[in-house]
């Protein structure tokens, strides 16, 4: 038994609204898709924003511990890692995987102070920190160093912040520290 020619047309518009329903559907979901990818972007973009802001206030604030100075450097000249004893200290030796309390100031090649724990017009105030969570140069230029010793860390941009930079700090950045350190404190540790 043949199909009524007005049940054909039926089920063919009900076939067509689906077809288009379905790839309207799925034009919808990829261009949903395509919107949160953009306004993820839009706020990874925010955050990097605010991130450089933050570093240039911090920045900006920043001073030089009390009897040192910023020494001038070019980018070329720090290839690898140097430790310059400036005080050697009496304390324990520091190992890489030891949480520190340390007072500190760093700068790039052009003498921008970056960080410092003393802050203009104000005390310093060190930091506790484990060395297994802060750049490269900074756990292998301190493991073996004496609490009480203060240094100077050349440090090359491989053991620094590399090609991505942070904040201020731009790529491929060689950074000299002045880092004091005054003791081991392993309460901190996870």
């Amino acid at each position: 038994m043949a199909t009524p020619r007005s049940q054909r047309i039926g089920i063919w518009i009900i076939t067509v609204v689906l077809a288009v329903g379905t790839f309207g559907s799925f034009l919808v979901m990829a261009l949903s898709v395509q919107n949160q990818s953009i306004d993820q972007q839009d706020q990874y973009q925010q955050y990097l924003d605010q991130q450089k802001e933050a570093a240039k206030l911090n920045a900006a604030n920043s001073d030089v511990l009390a009897g040192y100075s910023v020494t001038p450097f070019t980018d070329s000249s720090i290839t690898q890692l140097k430790v310059d004893v400036l005080e050697e200290g009496s304390g324990d030796v520091v190992k890489a995987t030891d949480s520190i309390n340390a007072s500190y100031f760093g700068w790039l090649s052009d003498g921008t102070i970056f960080d410092s724990s003393k802050k203009k017009n104000a005390e310093d105030t060190p930091i506790t920190f484990s060395l297994a969570g802060v750049i490269s140069g900074w756990t292998e230029g301190l493991t073996g160093i004496k609490v009480g010793s203060t240094v100077r860390l050349s440090i090359p941009s491989d053991k620094a912040y590399g090609v991505t930079g942070s904040g201020i700090i731009p790529a491929n950045a060689p950074l000299m520290f002045i880092v004091k350190i005054n003791k081991i404190d392993n309460s901190t540790k996870a």
